[in-house]
């Protein structure tokens, strides 16, 4: 079987660190957050991987094989991003010609139960299978629900309301039934639309096991709390400050009189003290970042708030 990792997006909400880094490239318990998802689909025998890319593809594209030296990788590059629907449908000559094929978000950390999705959706020959999972609390989120096997609607159902984990296995017959347009939500544009008919079955799986959202900075922060057991600190990087539940990449210097608390900060970035930071984000300057953007730019550095 063949799968796919959804890696177009944009990171929005992790800026200004991924106007220099893809989301799906950073690190998390000092691997690359793409990187956790293509170990699980290797540990259920799946050597075949496409990965659609849009913003900022080549550390991508460059990085990701040589992690991975038996693992074909197919790199779809998308000029505009084409939702998760759009996506799937750009490499459909990829993905249609065996009976099912797993699709994973790229932007969240998940060891998904492959064998089991697999199960659920050839017992009802359901036109997918999802992973849903008890939602953090005060998470907010569109609900899935689930009844016995099947889901039963999104926003609203019978059963019981679930958070979509971002982990699908799906029929080959997806295809037939994509919207015949450039960019489509396979969710809205596909799941909704059957489950609302009862034309087709959509299976679910309940799986709470370990899932992050790095989405945020605070959520990152979170997940690498539970991977690390507390700050983590990139290959190359020197500390003699301080750090109390922090993120350092790759290639930093924290001189001595540098205190860091709950602060995330980029490669390549020098901090000599004294200095103090809170509830920081710290990359190096770089004309990728827009002037406008809300940030402090001073002494070569980004300063922005978490």
């Amino acid at each position: 079987m063949k799968a796919m990792i959804l890696a177009a997006g944009l990171g929005t909400r992790l800026r200004p660190l991924s106007w220099l880094l893809p989301k799906p490239m950073v690190p998390l318990g000092n691997r690359p957050l793409i990187a956790w998802l293509v170990d699980a689909l290797v540990r259920d025998g799946i050597d075949e991987i496409v990965v659609n890319v849009h913003h900022l593809p080549e550390p991508i594209e460059r990085d990701l094989p040589p992690l991975f030296p038996h693992v074909r990788f197919h790199f779809s590059l998308e000029p505009e991003i084409l939702g998760t629907g759009g996506g799937v449908r750009n490499v459909r000559a990829l993905l249609e010609r065996e009976s099912d094929f797993f699709l994973l978000n790229g932007d969240s950390y998940q060891q998904p139960r492959f064998e089991a999705l697999l199960r659920a959706r050839r017992a009802h020959e359901s036109i997918a299978a999802l992973t849903l999972r008890h939602p953090p609390e005060g998470d907010r989120f569109t609900a899935v629900w689930l009844d016995g096997a099947f889901v039963t609607g999104f926003g609203a159902g019978t059963g019981e309301p679930l958070m979509f984990s971002g982990s699908h296995c799906i029929s080959r017959e997806i295809f037939r039934r994509l919207p015949d347009r450039d960019v489509s939500s396979i969710v809205d544009d596909v799941y909704r639309p059957l489950v609302e008919q009862g034309s087709e079955t959509i299976a679910g799986i309940l799986d709470d096991g370990p899932w992050f959202d790095i989405g945020t900075p605070r959520r990152y922060l979170a997940a690498s709390r539970a991977l690390s057991g507390g700050s983590a600190v990139g290959a190359g990087s020197v500390i003699e400050g301080e750090l109390h539940d922090s993120i350092v990449w790759e290639d930093c210097f924290i001189g001595p009189g540098v205190v860091l608390e709950s602060c995330i900060v980029a490669s390549e970035v020098e901090l000599r003290g004294p200095m103090h930071f809170r509830d920081a984000m710290i990359c190096r300057d770089d004309r990728s970042i827009p002037r406008d953007a809300p940030y402090r730019f001073e002494h070569g550095l980004v300063i922005a708030s978490i």
